[in-house]
Order: C-alpha cells, then structure tokens, then sequence
C-alpha cells in the first residue's frame, strides 16, 4: 500500500469535514487491501448508526483515490470507532457460539446479516480446531452455519 493513499485519505476526510463544518480529525489505517477512514469527534453531520451513509461515503472516497492515483482501492469508513466495536462484539459472541459447539456437538446457524459481518464471523473462528463455518442462504437471508468439523 503506498502511503500517500492513506495520507489522500485523510485529507479528503478532513476536507469533508470542513466543507460541513464540523470540528474532529481523521485518523487512517491499513484495512487489508484496502483503507479504514475513521472519523472522530461530536459530529453532527455524519450519522453514525447507518450503515448505508458509511457505505456511500467509503464509496466517494474509493472514487476520489481511484481518480488521482489510478487505483481501485477498498475502503472502510467508521464513525467513531463504532464499526469496529461492532466487529469486536460480534467477533467474541461468534467465539461463545464456538466453544458451544464444540462442547455439544451441535450446529448453530446464525441469524441472516450483511455479507461484512459473515466475513468477520468467519475469520474470527477460521484458526478454532474442531469447528467449521460456511454460508448458506442467498440475499438477505444469507446467514452463517457453524458446525462440528467431523460433519
């Protein structure tokens, strides 16, 4: 990843945030491939709850480094670190679930949810012996199965 990515982010975040006039800083880090642009602060303007505002706003962002550096480059936007909390919270309640099924020796299948928490749920127990994950269902309704791996 070339750092100057990561520096166009942060200033086309700190750009969106004087063009609306809120006061909070940008901070930038390496999301895999991609970025993670997290913004921080008492911000009135960027609604925090909603996924699709984020998704929109990563979206501009990707465009904007793609139109000056001439690379597609993925980006995550949190507010406030909110995202990756959520993460964090899914990431131990799917280890819990884990250690279930590992203990009875049952299946769980977890309720349907966006296709970025699917990947946090199975990168979250992908190095767990004993147990298997895979996604069944299509659309909204795909959801996550974890499994014992003697299946």
């Amino acid at each position: 990843m070339q750092p100057q990515l990561l520096e166009a982010a942060r200033a086309f975040g700190e750009g969106l945030l004087r063009v609306l006039g809120e006061k909070g800083r940008v901070e930038v880090s390496l999301e895999g491939e991609g970025v993670c642009v997290n913004f921080q602060g008492a911000l009135r303007y960027l609604p925090s709850g909603d996924p699709s505002f984020r998704t929109a706003l990563a979206r501009l962002t990707r465009l904007h480094l793609k139109s000056h550096y001439g690379l597609d480059v993925p980006v995550v936007v949190d507010i406030n670190g909110e995202l990756l909390a959520h993460r964090e919270q899914l990431a131990r309640r799917v280890q819990e679930l884990a250690a279930q099924v590992v203990a009875e020796g049952l299946r769980v299948e977890l309720d349907p949810m966006p296709a970025d928490d699917r990947r946090v749920v199975h990168m979250a127990l992908a190095g767990i012996p004993g147990i298997r994950t895979f996604s069944v269902g299509r659309d909204q309704n795909r959801r996550v199965v974890i499994e014992p791996a003697d299946n």
